[in-house]
């Protein structure tokens, strides 16, 4: 395949410029990455996982998206560079403070030491029910921040997975990490754009890493939330979490993906399929399939995102003439186009809707 991302040289120019390797160095990770981690910045090296274990994100774990130098700073760091030894003592202190907390009974612990939050009403319903209006005003252009398109693929598999009632569904696979920041922006436009075929739960409050850039960008984990639709079956995987583990030498595990699910990320998160930002022998966060048939990695900038919080983003979804909402929507339609072209375009009231019909021309599926 020539060009199996079916990009054009300029928008693969624009990718390179914002994008930073995932790499070797997550925080604390050395010149080797541990084996399945992934990171968002920047990835060089072509080291995989042990036989059986999660893809190996390149040095650092995910290069891709999860850590991009913005637009205004091309060149390519390490993915969340090594910590000092100030910073992993103060790691230390944070996590025996949370440690307390817990046993004083102070809230929903994860695993991973970072206190669960949920999703206060006003910002879930704010970011699950953006008015169809705006979804159409804005349709997939952003005068702030350029939008990267899904890419097309055929002759594989359909993806599917089971739904509730024990139904064979089209499958919609998330490879995330609380940490990184495109995956911060990227939850967003998922959440959005899922919420017009289905019903999200127990969505948390998420900041990505202090010490990647951009830097705490306030966006939501999937690692409890639940979504049903007689359409699709989402599976978000939240690989990574936002603490560094115990020993200083990388973000804790979180979520473990599966035999199935570590294939995909195998198969489609890579070099063949995104040669503008992974080099041969690397994965990255973020990574969303749509059954088998559309690809998506980073879609837009989080730096547009940055200095604001949760309730000024979720707040601002209802103004087509924002900046925020049109970098969010406009790859929200996006990805509900992609929705459509795997569910036999359903329900038709979002399928032929002015916005997502823009989307669909744009990536050719029509």
């Amino acid at each position: 395949m020539a060009n199996p991302t079916g990009r054009t040289q300029s928008d693969k120019d624009r990718s390179k410029q914002m994008s930073r390797p995932v790499a070797a160095n997550q925080p604390g990770r050395g010149n080797g990455r541990p084996s399945g981690q992934g990171s968002g910045g920047p990835r060089r090296g072509n080291q995989r996982s042990a036989p059986g274990g999660p893809p190996n994100r390149g040095s650092g774990g995910g290069r891709r998206p999860a850590s991009r130098p913005t637009p205004t700073n091309p060149a390519r760091r390490s993915p969340t560079a090594l910590l000092t030894w100030g910073t992993a003592a103060l790691v230390v202190v944070i996590v025996v403070v949370l440690v307390v907390v817990k046993i004083v009974g102070g809230g929903s612990t994860l695993s991973t030491g970072a206190v669960w939050s949920p999703v206060s009403p006003t910002v879930a319903a704010q970011v699950t029910t953006v008015p169809a209006s705006v979804f159409d005003a804005v349709g997939v252009t952003s005068a702030v921040a350029p939008i990267n398109p899904p890419i097309s693929i055929t002759g594989q598999k359909p993806l599917t997975f089971t739904g509730v009632t024990g139904k064979s569904l089209p499958g919609v696979y998330f490879y995330g990490a609380e940490y990184c920041p495109y995956c911060a922006a990227a939850r967003w436009s998922i959440i959005s754009a899922l919420s017009r075929f289905g019903t999200f739960t127990g969505l948390g409050n998420m900041t990505s890493s202090s010490t990647d850039q951009p830097s705490s960008v306030p966006t939501f984990t999937f690692s409890r939330a639940k979504y049903t639709s007689p359409y699709i079956v989402f599976k978000p995987e939240e690989y990574l979490s936002n603490q560094v583990n115990s020993a200083g030498t990388g973000y804790t595990v979180l979520m473990k993906p599966s035999e199935t699910e570590a294939k995909l990320v195998g198969d489609f998160d890579n070099s063949k399929y995104f040669p503008q930002t992974l080099a041969e022998g690397e994965s990255g966060f973020p990574f969303i399939d749509f059954g088998n048939k559309i690809l998506q990695d980073t879609l837009y900038s989080p730096t547009i995102l940055g200095g604001l919080s949760r309730d000024e983003i979720a707040a601002a979804l209802k103004d087509p003439k924002s900046s925020i909402t049109q970098a969010i929507v406009a790859g929200a339609n996006y990805l509900s186009a992609s929705v459509c072209h795997v569910d036999g375009q359903m329900p038709t009231s979002v399928c032929t809707s002015k916005g997502v019909v823009a989307a669909t021309k744009a990536l050719k599926l029509s």
